[in-house]
Order: C-alpha cells, then sequence, then structure tokens
C-alpha cells in the first residue's frame, strides 16, 4: 500500500466520503499479464500520487476486493461497494465471485470527491479504465449491494478481530544429537571422472530450455539476459534490465534456493540462501546498499500428531530457527523484506506396490528473491572468462563444510558441517568486490554456490569457451585442506573473479586485509587444468565440460 490514509480525521485531508475505484485496462485489448498493461497503469498511478490525487493505492492480489475494500475501509470505518459497478473481464459472475476475484491488472484507489474530475481526466489520457464503485464511509459496517439490493452487511469489528493466534510445539535436537557426523571418505583418485559427474548432477547440469519458453525481451530491456557467455547457453548470477531506455540505470534481479542445507540445519539453510541471493546480485554489479528482498517459505505440516505427523515438533523448531535467521540475516546485510509468502503443507502421500501409502514431506525450505539497482549498466559484470592471459583469483576462504553438499550427495552422504553464513565477516569483501567492478576493474565475476569450486571454474570456462590453468594450493583456505575438499566444499562468501594483468595493482588495492589470492590464469586453449603442487588433478577440454553439463537433459538443451 501507498500514499495516504482513508479517514475523516483531516491530518490527511481525506474525508470519509472518498470515493472507492476500481482501475484497470478494458477486457479484450490486451491479455492479463501482458507488460504494456502494467506499464500504462504504472505511469498513471505514478502520475496521479504526484498530482496529489490519491489518498490510498493497494492492488487487488489474494482475495480481491474483499481484502484491498475490506482492509482499506477499516481505517474510515465503514465503505459502501455496489458490485454491479465494477468492470468485469468475464460475464455472468455471481455477486460473491465479483468480491472475491482475483483478475490481475486491477487496482483500489481512493479519492477525494474534489479530485474526481481530474482524477477521471487523467485516467482517460492515459487509455486506463477507472470507474466508481462506492465511497468509504463511518458507519461502521461493510456494506455491499448489487442493484441495490443488500448483499452483506458486515460489522467492521469482525475484520479487527483477526485470527485466533495459533500455538504449537517445537523441539530442537542439533544434527550431532540425531546421528549425523562426518561420512568416512577416501580422496579419490580420478578427478577428472568426479568432475564431470558433478556437472552431470540434476541439480547442476543446464536446464536451459525452460529459461528459452519465456520471452525476456519484452520491450527490449534486457541487459544481462537469462542465458550468457560464448553458446548463449550458460545461466548468469543475476539478470539486469533497463526500464527506462534513456537511462543508464538498470534493476538487478536474482534468486537462491538451498533445501539441502535444512537436512541438517535450516538456520543455516536460510542464512546461506540469503547469502547467496546477495552474492549473485554483487557478481552482476548490484548495488549492496540498496537490496530488497522477498521471502517465500515452502514448509511440511508443523503440526504435531503422534500417528500422523511424529516428527511436527522437530519441523516447527526448524521453521522457528529459520525466522530467525532471516530476521538476523536481512538486518546484518540491510535487506528489507519487500514481499512474501507461504505454503505451510508441502506434504504427500504416495502409492507403494502393495496398495499402502508412504508420507513424504518435502524438506524445509526457503527461497530468497533480491533485487537491486546499477547506476550504470555499461558495469555489468557476467560469469563467463573473458580473454586469455585474465589472472584467476578466489575471493573469501574455503572451510571444510560439505554438510549437505552436491558431493556428499553424490556418494548417498549427508554429513553435519553444513556451510555457515558470516555477514559481519563478509561484507567488508562484498563491498571491495562491489567498488572493483564500478571502477571497471572485473573481466568477470561469479559466485561459488552449489557444487563448490569445481563446478564454478569449469561454468565459468564453459561460459567463455576458454580454458583456465589453476593451483588449489594457492586458494585462501581455513586450515589445510584436502583437494576434494577445497575443490567441492560448499563455503559462502566466496567469489571466482577474473581481472586483466594491467588492473591487477588497482584491483588489489582494493582488499587489504581481505581474503583474496590469485590462484591461475586464463588460457587461450580451452582446457580447464587444476592442479594441486605439480599434480595435474584435473585437465579436462572445455567441449567435454559441456558435454557432461548438457548431457542429462539431452535434446531438451
Amino acid at each position: 500500500m501507498c500514499g495516504g490514509r482513508v479517514g475523516k480525521d483531516g491530518i490527511h485531508g481525506v474525508t470519509a466520503s472518498s470515493e472507492v475505484f476500481s482501475e484497470h485496462t478494458p477486457a479484450g485489448h490486451v491479455q492479463i499479464g501482458d507488460p504494456y498493461t502494467q506499464k500504462k497503469m504504472h505511469d498513471f498511478l505514478l502520475e496521479a500520487r504526484d498530482a496529489g490525487l490519491i489518498r490510498f493505492v493497494t492492488d487487488n492480489g489474494g482475495g480481491g476486493l474483499s481484502s484491498s475494500v475490506g482492509e482499506s475501509a477499516r481505517y474510515s470505518n465503514g465503505a459502501l461497494i455496489d458490485l454491479e459497478k465494477v468492470p468485469l473481464k468475464y460475464e455472468g459472475l455471481d455477486q460473491w465471485e465479483i468480491w472475491v476475484s482475483e483478475s490481475q491488472e486491477r487496482m483500489t484507489v481512493a479519492v477525494a470527491p474534489e479530485d474526481l474530475e481530474a482524477f477521471m481526466a487523467l485516467s482517460r489520457r492515459h487509455a486506463v479504465e477507472s470507474t466508481v464503485i462506492g465511497r468509504y464511509t463511518d458507519s461502521g459496517k461493510l456494506h455491499i449491494r448489487y442493484e441495490g439490493r443488500t448483499c452483506a452487511y458486515v460489522d467492521l469489528s469482525l475484520l479487527e478481530s483477526g485470527f485466533p493466534q495459533w500455538t504449537f510445539e517445537a523441539h530442537w535436537q542439533p544434527p550431532e544429537h540425531r546421528g549425523l557426523c562426518e561420512p568416512v571418505l577416501g580422496e579419490p583418485t580420478d578427478y577428472n571422472a568426479l568432475v564431470l559427474a558433478m556437472l552431470a548432477r540434476p541439480n547442476i547440469c543446464a536446464k536451459n530450455w525452460i529459461a528459452r519458453q519465456y520471452d525476456h525481451e519484452v520491450q527490449g530491456t534486457s541487459v544481462i539476459k537469462p542465458l550468457i557467455g560464448a553458446g548463449r547457453d550458460v545461466p548468469p548470477d543475476a539478470v539486469v534490465i533497463r526500464p527506462v531506455l534513456t537511462s543508464s540505470r538498470g534493476l538487478v534481479f536474482t534468486q537462491a534456493l538451498i533445501p539441502q542445507y535444512s537436512a541438517i540445519d535450516a538456520y543455516h539453510m536460510t542464512g546461506c540462501t540469503i547469502d547467496e541471493a546477495v552474492r549473485r546480485i554483487i557478481a552482476t554489479g548490484g548495488d549492496p546498499a540498496h537490496i530488497g528482498g522477498v521471502d517465500n517459505f515452502c514448509w511440511p505440516n508443523i503440526q504435531y500428531d503422534a500417528e500422523k505427523n511424529p516428527d511436527g515438533r522437530f519441523k516447527a523448531a526448524q521453521l522457528v530457527r529459520a525466522c530467525k535467521a532471516l530476521r538476523e540475516s536481512c538486518l546484518a546485510y540491510g535487506i528489507p523484506l519487500l514481499s512474501g509468502k507461504d505454503s505451510m503443507y508441502v506434504d504427500g502421500h504416495l502409492p507403494g506396490r502393495f496398495g499402502e501409502r508412504h508420507k513424504v514431506s518435502a524438506l524445509e525450505t526457503l527461497q530468497f528473491s533480491a533485487v537491486s539497482i546499477i547506476d550504470d549498466i555499461t558495469r555489468c559484470v557476467t560469469m563467463d572468462l573473458k580473454a586469455p592471459g585474465d589472472i584467476v583469483y578466489v575471493l573469501g576462504l574455503t572451510r571444510a563444510e560439505l554438510g549437505a553438499s552436491e558431493y556428499y550427495e553424490l556418494f548417498g552422504k549427508i554429513g553435519c558441517r553444513v556451510p555457515q553464513a558470516h555477514p559481519g565477516s563478509f561484507l567488508p569483501l562484498y563491498h571491495a568486490l562491489a567498488k572493483a567492478i564500478g571502477k571497471g576493474l572485473v573481466a568477470s565475476a561469479h559466485g561459488v554456490y552449489r557444487g563448490g569450486l569445481g563446478v564454478h571454474l569449469s561454468l565459468a570456462a564453459i561460459g567463455g569457451r576458454l580454458g583456465a590453468t589453476v593451483n588449489l594450493d594457492q586458494v585462501p583456505a581455513d586450515g589445510a585442506l584436502r583437494p576434494d575438499r577445497l575443490l567441492f566444499s560448499e563455503s559462502a562468501g566466496r567469489f571466482v573473479v577474473t581481472v586483466a594483468p594491467s588492473q591487477r595493482r588497482a584491483f588489489e588495492s582494493l582488499f587489504t586485509g581481505l581474503p583474496l589470492a590469485a590462484i591461475g590464469t586464463v588460457t587461450a586453449e580451452a582446457t580447464l587444468e587444476i592442479r594441486s603442487g605439480p599434480q595435474a588433478l584435473v585437465r579436462l577440454p572445455v567441449e567435454q565440460l559441456v558435454a557432461s553439463w548438457k548431457g542429462p537433459f539431452g535434446d531438451l538443451i
């Protein structure tokens, strides 16, 4: 909601008889969800707001008019609505359907009677249909009519009573108390086959057909597209659009989702998910000081039942810990939550071969979406290697954090040491990288996410169709780590960055006292070579990396 309040206290200059508008674009002119419709409405409402014609505005989302009018009527203590005046996109709707319909591209606006003529004139100028459907009152009632007959006459105190507070039982058990521990795995000897197997994992492999189903060129505003690189086939850390074509400013959008970590602790799942979204924004050129977020919870049933949901107390404790991490992380990164949603019963019952049914609960999951701004879209950066001779850096510490990692899952293991986010120590590094990108010192930047360095060095090479020679001994690490742990740890707070040799001194000067190391160079020979000391652990042609990465979904790619 934005604008002023609906009320009669005089503070906001609004009377109890403010007009209620249903405002939308006429049916049949455009498709629902058409960006052209949204832009017309957006431009109209901004101009009306700036002219002081709007006292209150909200969209007709969940619950339609029942929500937008019902909630706003609480400010004036009443409303009178004539449903037959509501513009319909479909004929033959019952009165209750009109009241609760969630048809898109509709807003509810409160306008003072003396501003009515100016508001309607502006609406016509923008070709947006606006209709008076009623007025706000101080009757204490939500009065709904249809062709003069009363459909509902509800005391507003009903809306203010709220939903009864739900209490539930929660019992947290740390991972080690649940029998989780680190697996006993010897060091692999065939790293080439291992890297190829990791790239082919369902959570990592190419899924390009998904992005290609959607038109991301609406109005021609895309700057960083859903697929980038020499082959236009690698997903970037984030996408960027240029909403105003006459401006050099851009909007950066991304999202992160790591449900696997909840197998150990939903607190760290939430913290790492938010941190990943932040790094995706920064790696593309977004401003770490201007990030907004949207949290989407997908959770199994938390109501304990000894027979039907015996682990309900634990799922509830996971939710409590996730909410705590959400609060702490967003405060630490300075991220306002712009919106959110939840699906709180992600459970199913699958049939077995003997007619029995098996209950299956999804992992406790938080998807986090993030948006930021970039002042100059020419400073946007992508993750693909750019030029032979560029220096390859790793930013951030690698720790022995492989719990619930893609590497452990490859062997059917979970582990215990789940990656953890540390915003306090991460932020100085993030701001330094953002400054380097803003100064044009960075050729490519890519966060290290699911699968670790082994996967994301490979994807950077795939993106540029260039090779690289790197040495794991140079990777900043918290203690001595075995090569496979250096390659596949999923520690948060890390990036792979490439810089032209001419920019090396200026780049490194921004990271004094921060974990950063040059680990190798980009090569013209399209081969990825990863060394540990004198030994080449991995030596794979980029075309073989591409084949393995694209193999699982075959022709769909």
